[in-house]
């Protein structure tokens, strides 16, 4: 109760001092943009910074500005933390996206949190080709998902299916990829290609973990992801993904794995609200060594709400079958108490009983650009 009374008040403080966006400046500094212009709640994006994204991170706008690297500072708060878990946990993330010619180069790079080393999360290069209205990326990359899994997070708590392990296959869709990838829009239609041939193996701060069990790629990995025009303010969504896992289990014989992952989707707008539902299917045909196939399915349903464009209150239900089954709902609330920073508040509530928890973060981004 103490909780809910808290949430309830900070969110009151929220929609009260709410600003607009001005983020981290790699991209306003450049063109000479309101950062505003591409988020909503940092690191957030609204419409035009999806549309700046998919183009490669390039406009035919005049260049200025020197701002070459960011850094976006999150502490995070959990009223309750799990054993061995800090009460406060510090992360960062330096940001950084130089032109190179034709090309456009990225780097999301995760300071060590929790004891773990610093790594890359995401390091790839782009080339956008305006007469196709094609962009191709090489690197690391995350995959073309409804929900960035990583990167623009927009609360505490990953996404339903996005985590999932099956049976001994540890990769899941929101590991990042070395591979290439192509997204192409085709009338109102977009489609990604993505081939890769490894994953980041580490945690979301670059530690790689510990265990007797190793995975890796046991043939390249392939996806075909489409987003495409139901109704006015409404898109539909699937996806196919599928691969084999070499499986290596605490120096047992390998094994392979050949998995597929698939998806239907839908992303609807109604002038201050946005409902987002994904659905996951997954067959492993080979889960432990023994040749068990083994089914998992799941995924969420989120609906925000936006009183103003740099406030949300936001709910999901998220459910995962694996083949073990587990609910939950999140509730949760973001806005930018400044220019540079979001403060957001969380309450995550398991449905097969047990306690809920809370917690929130506050998000800095840094240096601060002039006045535009």
């Amino acid at each position: 109760m103490r909780s809910k009374l808290l949430l309830a008040g900070i969110v009151g403080a929220l929609l009260a001092s709410s600003t607009c966006a001005q983020a981290i400046p790699l991209f306003a500094q450049r063109y000479q943009l309101r950062c505003e212009s591409c988020h909503s709640v940092l690191p957030e994006l609204n419409a035009f910074g999806n549309a700046f994204r998919d183009a490669g991170y390039r406009l035919p706008l005049p260049k200025h500005g020197t701002t070459g690297v960011a850094i976006r500072y999150q502490m995070e708060y959990e009223k309750d933390p799990a054993p061995g878990s800090r009460r406060f946990t510090p992360g960062g993330v330096l940001l950084a996206a130089p032109e190179i010619g034709a090309l456009n180069a990225f780097l999301h790079y995760n300071f060590g949190a929790q004891g773990g080393p610093a790594g890359a999360f995401l390091a790839y290069v782009a080339n956008y080709n305006a007469h196709t209205r094609t962009l191709y990326r090489a690197g690391l990359f995350e995959l073309p998902l409804l929900q960035s899994p990583g990167q623009r997070l927009d609360d505490l708590t990953e996404y339903g299916y996005y985590g999932a392990h099956v049976g001994l296959n540890d990769l899941s869709l929101a590991s990042p990829r070395w591979g290439m990838q192509i997204e192409r829009h085709i009338g109102t239609v977009r489609l990604n290609l993505v081939t890769d041939f490894g994953e980041f193996k580490g945690s979301a701060y670059g530690g790689k973990p510990l265990t007797a069990q190793t995975t890796v790629a046991g043939s390249p990995e392939g996806g075909v992801f489409l987003r495409f025009p139901l109704l006015s303010d409404v898109e539909g969504s699937a996806a196919f993904l599928g691969g084999e896992r070499l499986i290596s289990n605490g120096g047992l014989n390998g094994f392979t794995d050949a998995y597929e992952r698939s998806n239907l989707g839908l992303h609807a707008y109604a002038k201050r609200l946005d409902l987002q539902a994904e659905q996951w299917w997954g067959n492993d045909s080979n889960s432990d060594g023994f040749g068990s196939a083994l089914g998992s399915s799941g995924g969420y349903v989120r609906l925000k709400y936006y009183p103003m464009p740099h406030l949300y209150f936001a709910v999901r239900y998220d459910a995962m079958a694996t083949p073990l089954i587990t609910r939950e709902w999140v509730f949760y609330a973001a806005a930018q108490v400044t220019g540079h920073a979001r403060l957001e508040l969380e309450r995550r509530q398991p449905l097969a009983g047990g306690a809920g928890s809370f917690g929130g973060a506050l998000t800095v981004g840094f240096p601060w650009p002039p006045k535009l």
